[in-house]
């Protein structure tokens, strides 16, 4: 509030009107003066902005931040309210609220000195880099509000980028200069750039119970390498510094050192603007955990809570057990409405190297979900965000659902950043507040690139993740998936059209269709396969995890053999073997299959999985008329594990079959392996049955195979991978005797590209066993971008 409130209620008192500034609920000053909440409960007639000073920032962006509006009663904690929500906007420097009768109503005034803007940028004291480079990493533009929260960014981006570069002592200050223009000001940072340093080691005096390299695992401060240029190591922020050896001590805590402690970091000039970095540990005693109880609590019973607690009598104690612990607890108050509940565990001494566990509960009140508001959607409907959020008001308020609201609208890929929290509200409530960043959702692609497959290909991609059919010309903001595509290379032509509704009739239901045309040649050196047709679906959730898909696809399949292989058929039965079973695939075939599939889904990402699995069973019926008769059946199953260093383990793998309800299974629905996406130690759809006469994979009705796979960071968006896969194709259905079991062992690198969400796959497999030698062409090469939907 501003201090010039008193002067504003003795001018009003001078004036013929009344004049009350709303932070004081009972000024009298007159014996006729009304107070404040003499306004309580009337309608606002109008609410007018007054600007005191340069007038910096449009009005409309003002109201933006104010909730209060003519035709509503007055309030005093919405006043407030709005106050606040002004200062925090970062717009005015001073706000007061006005309040005169009019008639029976009130007329609002909001008296406003708003910020400067931003002239331009200058900087003092700087000789290791230049005007122009940091101005352009303070981030700040010309003509910009110069907030608290700007300058405080811009302050913080300067001193990540000296400290990246190995000035860890830099001190930047700032100041505001005004200008000949009103209300505009230049914004002088004043620099202090200090020494430069740079990490030669880093070392640990006192550690013998876990090694050097066992405790630098646990920092992101890393010593100077061969690579340094591209990994950046050898620099490092103090702040970071103090974050590894916090990092490095809960280490030692969660082994069982209760004790542990370190006087600080300490650096060690070598020379030439190095240093080593010294971490002296004193690691004290290990300790046991003698028990572990409960204080008083009146909405759970000690017996519910103790067989989902981690860290038990027993075991050694473990820093990280009890906060995952704590966790634990408060989720389960949590998910009753107590969003106030705090955990604070009691250790104690329970005899020589041991210690008492005792987790004291204040559980707080039981609240309900009240207001949900939603800030920062400029393109995508309120009703998209909103729908994606399990709280409903006047539902018991659950806090583990703001993590998955969070979660869920992370997922929809519209938003850059996404901040879910709860606030009070009235009595007995609690709101949530939904904060979002949008980010661009649409991209148009033309490009020409290569693929393990067919070389070169030259792509056009049009898509829309937030497509709004029903909104023209702007078509954004709905919630749709659009998608047009075009794919043009030397053995392919692709074309789809694809548009997906996640909320059909507003209800958890996906309604969705695609018209396609495929015609390719990159599936054999024998056959040229086209399909070209309609497919549409409907997926409804089942649980929180799961779903259930059924889809109808309706297409024509056609099989172009070519001429050679009449005549290494012919050539096979004079040599008195078998004619070739390709000659029994040409020709036209229309295909009308339905298709049921059930995901499971516990993925913590669907772009790069850390944790969780994706199970899913599909079952296709082809024969709803049509030339094809089958019926086929899909396992899927994808596992993950976050390990030490952030290195992922993951199992991925398939059981499929497929029988024919008369006549033959066709080639287009039969099953190969080999290729970047199963066994990566052979060509694309090398392994499996042959046709003798040819030579050529001519595929089986059952089909088996799993990959390990491990990966490590190297550098940021940068992993390296190393992979088992094996697998078999029988020419049987419902075969599963891994009697031809082929297998390869590789290494790869994957990385995060900035055109693309997906990472790239780089791989480079060699065969271990090979029953068929014919697919043994030595190590092979692969690359794609790793899709994990």
């Amino acid at each position: 509030m501003s201090s010039s409130h008193s002067s504003g209620l003795q001018r009003a008192a001078r004036s013929a009107r009344l004049v009350l500034p709303l932070t004081f609920a009972a000024a009298a000053l007159t014996t006729t003066a009304l107070r404040a909440q003499d306004f309580e409960g009337k309608t606002i007639s109008e609410v007018s902005i007054r600007y005191v000073g340069p007038k910096t920032i449009d009005e409309a962006r003002l109201r933006n931040s104010m909730s209060t509006s003519a035709g509503q009663q007055y309030r005093t904690e919405k006043i407030d309210s709005d106050i606040k929500s002004l200062y925090n906007s970062g717009l005015v420097e001073d706000v007061r609220f006005l309040a005169e009768p009019a008639g029976d109503r009130v007329k609002l005034i909001a008296e406003v000195r708003t910020r400067s803007t931003i002239g331009g940028v200058g900087f003092v004291g700087n000789s290791i880099f230049s005007d122009a480079k940091l101005a352009k990493e303070t981030k700040l533009k010309s003509g910009g509000i110069l907030s608290d929260s700007s300058i405080v960014d811009a302050k913080r981006n300067l001193e990540k980028y000296y400290q990246g570069y190995g000035y860890p002592d830099v001190a930047i200050t700032y100041r505001m200069q005004p200008t000949a223009q009103s209300g505009v000001a230049d914004l002088i940072f004043v620099i202090e750039e200090g020494a430069k340093n740079e990490i030669r080691k880093i070392r640990f005096e006192g550690n013998t119970a876990f090694t050097e390299s066992e405790l630098r695992k646990n920092m992101k401060t890393k010593e100077k390498g061969l690579l340094s240029f591209l990994t950046k190591s050898g620099r490092f922020e103090t702040g970071k510094l103090d974050e590894d050896m916090e990092s490095v001590l809960d280490y030692y805590r969660s082994h069982g050192y209760l004790r542990v402690s370190s006087p600080g970091v300490r650096r060690d000039p070598v020379g030439d603007g190095r240093v080593d970095i010294v971490i002296p540990i004193v690691e004290g005693d290990k300790y046991t955990v003698a028990g572990v109880g409960f204080g008083h609590m009146s909405v759970f019973k000690p017996e519910e809570l103790y067989p989902a607690l981690t860290l038990n009598g027993g075991d050694a104690y473990s820093s990280k057990k009890m906060r995952a612990d704590i966790t634990m607890i408060r989720s389960y108050y949590g998910s009753r409405g107590y969003a106030d509940a705090t955990v604070t565990p009691d250790i104690s001494d329970a005899g020589p190297n041991r210690v008492k566990i005792v987790y004291h509960v204040t559980e707080g009140s039981r609240f309900r979900v009240g207001d949900v508001h939603i800030e920062g959607n400029t393109k995508t409907k309120d009703k998209v965000i909103r729908r994606e959020v399990p709280l409903k008001p006047g539902q018991y308020f659950n806090s583990v659902d703001l993590d998955v609201t969070k979660a869920r609208l992370q997922n929809l890929q519209y938003f850059s950043d996404v901040q879910a929290t709860g606030v009070p509200g009235r009595d007995g409530y609690r709101d949530v507040n939904i904060l979002v960043e949008e980010k661009k959702t649409g991209s148009i692609g033309v490009g020409v690139g290569f693929s393990s497959i067919d070389s070169i290909v030259g792509f056009i991609n049009l898509e829309q993740t937030n497509f709004d059919l029903f909104n023209p010309w702007s078509f954004t903001g709905g919630g749709q998936r659009f998608g047009m595509n075009l794919r043009l290379g030397s053995s392919r032509t692709d074309f789809s059209l694809s548009l997906v509704e996640p909320w059909f009739m507003d209800r958890q239901l996906s309604l969705g269709g695609e018209l396609f045309y495929h015609d390719s040649n990159y599936y054999s050196d024998y056959y040229d396969q086209k399909n070209i047709g309609v497919s549409t679906f409907l997926r409804r959730p089942f649980g929180e995890k799961g779903a259930l898909k059924v889809e109808y696809r309706l297409e024509q399949v056609s099989i172009d053999l070519d001429p050679s292989v009449a005549v290494l058929s012919a050539k096979s039965v004079l040599a008195g073997g078998p004619p070739s079973q390709f000659l029994a695939e040409q020709g036209d075939f229309i295909r009308s299959a339905i298709t049921g599939e059930y995901v499971y889904d516990s993925r913590d990402s669907n772009l790069q999985p850390r944790s969780g699995e994706k199970l899913s069973a599909s079952l296709t019926v082809a024969g709803l008329g049509g030339d094809v008769d089958i019926v086929s059946t899909s396992f899927q199953g994808q596992k993950y594990w976050n390990l030490w260093g952030d290195s992922i383990l993951s199992l991925n793998g398939e059981l499929a079959f497929a029988d024919a309800l008369s006549g033959n299974v066709p080639i287009f629905d039969r099953m190969f392996l080999g290729g970047g996406r199963t066994l990566r130690g052979f060509d694309f759809r090398d392994v499996g049955p042959r046709d003798a006469a040819t030579g050529e994979v001519i595929g089986g009705r059952s089909l088996a195979y799993i990959d390990t796979e491990y990966t490590i960071p190297i550098i940021e968006n940068v992993r390296a991978a190393v992979f088992y896969d094996m697998g078999f194709v029988n020419s049987g259905s419902w075969d599963v005797s891994p009697n031809d079991l082929y297998s390869d062992v590789g290494i790869g690198i994957r990385v995060k590209l900035p055109i693309s969400p997906l990472p790239l796959a780089l791989d480079y497999a060699i065969p271990v066993q090979v029953p068929d030698q014919k697919a043994d062409k030595g190590g092979q090469f692969n690359f794609s971008l790793q899709s994990q939907f």
